[in-house]
């Protein structure tokens, strides 16, 4: 396990990308370079949707379901962090 990306999950252990960092660690690599940022959003989306002109073969299931839980987790932690700014 990646220290860094359990650090980012608040060391929620059973959200841990075991898939995308054992079968894409270019990917899992990026997330973490995102983590937080804006760009993040469209990286997801891009992952997710046919975005290039020529086709991909897709992620597989458990690693799709990976990057769908990253990103609730994202957005999650990024709409908790604006309320806590937005009550100081």
């Amino acid at each position: 396990m990646n220290k860094k990306l359990l650090q980012l999950l608040d060391g929620a252990e059973d959200k841990y990308p075991h898939t995308l960092e054992q079968q894409f660690p270019h990917v899992a690599t990026k997330i973490m370079e995102l983590w937080g940022l804006p760009a993040i959003n469209q990286y997801f989306i891009d992952l997710m949707l046919h975005t290039r002109a020529v086709p991909r073969k897709g992620f597989p299931p458990k690693a799709a379901k990976e990057i769908i839980d990253l990103s609730q987790i994202n957005d999650e932690q990024t709409k908790a962090k604006k309320c806590a700014l937005d009550s100081r």
